[in-house]
């Protein structure tokens, strides 16, 4: 028998998305889709070349056609999904207007600490006193 070796890529998907309620009512795509933004996000901050904001928070580009050719699937559905993973506080997308893709920030549900992940200053605007809890 040959010694076959398999360089094994994959996509991590939380084992939260299927043992805590909060995550229940999620659909599975979306919580693939997660997989997907988490893996995007933690290659991008472990090769160094990681997009980071004016504060310093790392962000990635995923369009919508780019998660369309990947997923095998339409416009409405992965909008829906992106909805979906926001609803749940996993992702933030802040818009950059004139053509530009969104910004998408990514909730690491792997972290052990993630206080302050998403300044208030990108939820709310530079300077605002609005002092609504982020995850």
């Amino acid at each position: 028998m040959e010694n076959v070796t398999f360089d094994y890529k994959f996509y991590r998907i939380p084992k939260r998305f299927f043992k805590e309620d909060m995550f229940r009512d999620m659909t599975n795509a979306a919580k693939v889709l997660y997989g997907i933004l988490l893996d995007r996000k933690c290659l991008s901050d472990s090769n160094g070349d990681a997009r980071r904001d004016e504060y310093g928070i790392t962000y990635i580009i995923f369009t919508i056609e780019e998660i369309m050719n990947l997923m095998n699937l339409g416009n409405k559905k992965v909008n829906k999904m992106l909805k979906e993973l926001e609803e749940h506080g996993l992702i933030y997308r802040r818009h950059q207007g004139l053509g530009k893709p969104n910004k998408i920030y990514v909730y690491d549900l792997l972290k052990a600490d993630n206080s302050n992940w998403l300044p208030k200053q990108i939820i709310f605007g530079k300077g605002s006193s609005n002092e609504k809890e982020v995850l």
